[in-house]
């Protein structure tokens, strides 16, 4: 029995679609919702770390609540969606590597379905750069959905 969704976000226009199809699983079910946005500290300002200068500290810190900012707004979107679908919903902000934090919550938050949106990304691109959704998919101990916004 689907009780409780993970609906994760990057806020991007796939993720929207994602937590579109996310909700409307939800409604089907009588599911709660969770909206997870990962900060992604093994890249954006992680690097400036090495400067340790009074002006990379403050720096970090700028991107650090750009994206808590981003997360933030993102995962209300969501949960504001589900609310106004009569669903229960929450929100979560982590630090941390996305997939691994991903898969992470679902397994300790007892998820019944993870949602991720999906670019489509391949060949080169995919082998470079990895693929947040493809690695929660491989991982996932718990189905997983992925959504493609086109």
């Amino acid at each position: 029995m689907t009780e409780n969704i993970l609906i994760a976000t990057d806020g991007s226009k796939h993720s929207e679609r994602a937590s579109e199809v996310g909700i409307d699983m939800a409604k089907l079910f009588g599911a709660k919702v969770t909206a997870l946005y990962v900060i992604d500290t093994s890249k954006e300002y992680a690097s400036l770390g090495a400067l340790e200068t009074k002006e990379s500290g403050s720096l970090i810190a700028g991107i650090k609540s750009n994206l808590q900012s981003q997360g933030e707004a993102a995962t209300g979107m969501i949960t504001e969606k589900a609310k106004l679908a009569g669903l229960t919903a929450n929100s979560v902000i982590l630090e941390g590597h996305p997939a691994e934090d991903i898969l992470k919550f679902a397994r300790d938050g007892k998820m019944d379905l993870i949602v991720v949106g999906g670019i489509g990304v391949s060949g080169l691109e995919k082998f470079l750069l990895g693929s947040v959704a493809e690695k929660v998919v491989r991982n996932s101990k718990v189905p997983v959905l992925v959504v493609r916004a086109d």
